[in-house]
C-alpha cells in the first residue's frame, strides 16, 4: 500500500456503463467520510478528487485520461504523479447490484502501473452486498 499521507489528488474510477445510471454520491461519500475502501487515508489530510469513468470497455480510454490529468496537473499546479492516487471504484472491482466485476480489472490495473500511479481498489464496501457475498449471490474478488 503506497503513503496515503504523501499523496494530494484521488482519481475516482468509475465504470462507464454503471455511471450512466449512478450519481457517484455513496462513492463520495465514503470518500469523505474515509470510509469502505477510503478507511485508511488519513482523516486529517485535505485531499482533492475527480471523478472518470474508465472510458468504456475494454478501459483503453482510461490510460489517455490519466496520462492528460498527470500532464494538465503537473504543468499547472506542480502536482508529480507520486502524488496522486487512483482508486477504482467498486462498481468496477466487486460483484455488487450494478452487475459483476469488471471482466477487464487486470487490464485497467496494467494501464494504471504503465504511467506509474499508485492505485487502490474498492470505494464503498455495502454491508448489503458483504452478506451477498458471504451467501453465495456476488462472487468474492
Amino acid at each position: 500500500m503506497p503513503d496515503l499521507s504523501k499523496k494530494d489528488y484521488v482519481v475516482i474510477v468509475q465504470c462507464h456503463t454503471v455511471k450512466e445510471r449512478c450519481s457517484g454520491y455513496v462513492c463520495e461519500k465514503s470518500f469523505h467520510e474515509r470510509a469502505g475502501g477510503f478507511a485508511d487515508y488519513p482523516k486529517d489530510r485535505p485531499m482533492r478528487m475527480i471523478f472518470m469513468t474508465c472510458g468504456g470497455c475494454c478501459g483503453r480510454a482510461l490510460h489517455r485520461k490519466l496520462a492528460n490529468l498527470v500532464k494538465k496537473i503537473g504543468a499547472k499546479e506542480q502536482i508529480d504523479r507520486s502524488r496522486i492516487m487512483v482508486q477504482l471504484s467498486s462498481c468496477i472491482t466487486k460483484d455488487n447490484y450494478h452487475g459483476p466485476a469488471c471482466p477487464h480489472l487486470g487490464y485497467l490495473k496494467e494501464l494504471i502501473g504503465k504511467l506509474k500511479l499508485d492505485f487502490g481498489c474498492d470505494t464503498v464496501i455495502s454491508q448489503k452486498a458483504e452478506q451477498r457475498r458471504a451467501e453465495g449471490k456476488y462472487r468474492r474478488a
